[in-house]
């Protein structure tokens, strides 16, 4: 039988799948059937500083949630921290690892829509608050990011350099829709597809051998070949989300069974034998990840 552990940001994960935050893993009953049916961890819903500062109750609420999970699962529980200041990501980040997470992923659900605001000064606030956390918290952290950055493998690298323990590629913003009747801004919530795969594929595959810390593909991960694409370049972790709400729970046990066979089938003892084997710095050509692809692509279909 292929080996299907994964380290991830410190933890070894019986296989590379996550049940990413979700409503699926906000209840104790759906997440024992997630780990029943082949999650290696779960991540929590996001706890929302906004939401804390509403009521103090919520976040006694998650740390309790915490403590339920861990009691009744086997796998690692991490929790999610979506923070505005950095007092609050401070004091909820501590509370949850007292709670006994097994990690935190912190959510930085930012919008730079001020044309006064610079990249560096966003970057730098990424790093200044990481920084910080990095102090006073001693459990793993990984840091969920958007691709919308001038220099993505830049702010990488600045987050390694905090003691960040992993990086999660990329986060997904919910695009706002207009009801040409009502004149309103109204919410809009779009599962994603398989092609928004390989934008996350590309830049681990880019970062994978100029960083050393964690990477997880997070985002149109649906299918094994998605998975395997993800791992080839370097992933340590798939998360899931969309899939698991089109074709259900059991589809976790379906993409790691089909992992196991792909293994078995092309003679690799384990998950760790394949990573990294067509990053950028391993594939024969590593300019078919930058712009040479593009070229190539435009002469193919002119």
């Amino acid at each position: 039988m292929a080996d299907l552990s994964s380290d991830y940001c410190g933890l070894t994960l019986a296989n590379p799948f996550i049940a990413s935050a979700s409503p699926l893993t906000a209840e104790l009953t759906s997440v024992k059937q997630l780990q029943q049916k082949g999650a290696a961890a779960v991540i929590l819903p996001s706890l929302f500083e906004e939401s804390v500062a509403r009521s103090g109750s919520v976040l006694n609420e998650y740390a309790d949630k915490i403590k339920s999970y861990k009691d009744a699962l086997d796998i690692p529980v991490i929790a999610s921290l979506n923070g505005i200041t950095e007092g609050g990501w401070l004091e909820h980040a501590a509370c949850l690892e007292q709670a006994g997470c097994d990690a935190i992923e912190l959510n930085i659900y930012y919008i730079a829509a001020s044309v006064k605001e610079s990249s560096d000064q966003i970057e730098r606030r990424y790093i200044d608050l990481v920084y910080k956390l990095r102090a006073q918290i001693g459990v793993p952290i990984s840091v969920k990011l958007t691709h919308q950055f001038s220099s993505v493998a830049h702010l990488v690298k600045r987050l390694e350099d905090t003691g960040v323990n992993g990086a999660v590629l990329f986060n997904r913003f919910y695009l706002p829709d207009i009801d040409v009747e009502s004149m309103t801004v109204m919410p809009s919530l779009q599962l994603s597809n398989s092609n928004e795969a390989l934008l996350r594929i590309r830049w681990i595959g880019l970062l994978r051998d100029q960083v050393a810390l964690s990477l997880s593909a997070t985002g149109g991960m649906h299918t094994i070949d998605d998975a395997l694409k993800a791992l080839l370049v370097g992933a340590d972790s798939i998360q899931l989300c969309s899939v698991l709400f089109e074709k259900g729970i059991d589809e976790i046990g379906h993409l790691r069974d089909r992992l196991e066979q792909w293994l078995e089938d092309n003679d690799h003892p384990g998950v760790a034998a394949i990573k990294g084997l067509m990053s950028y710095g391993r594939v024969a050509d590593p300019s078919a990840f930058e712009r040479a692809n593009y070229l190539q692509v435009l002469e193919e279909n002119s």
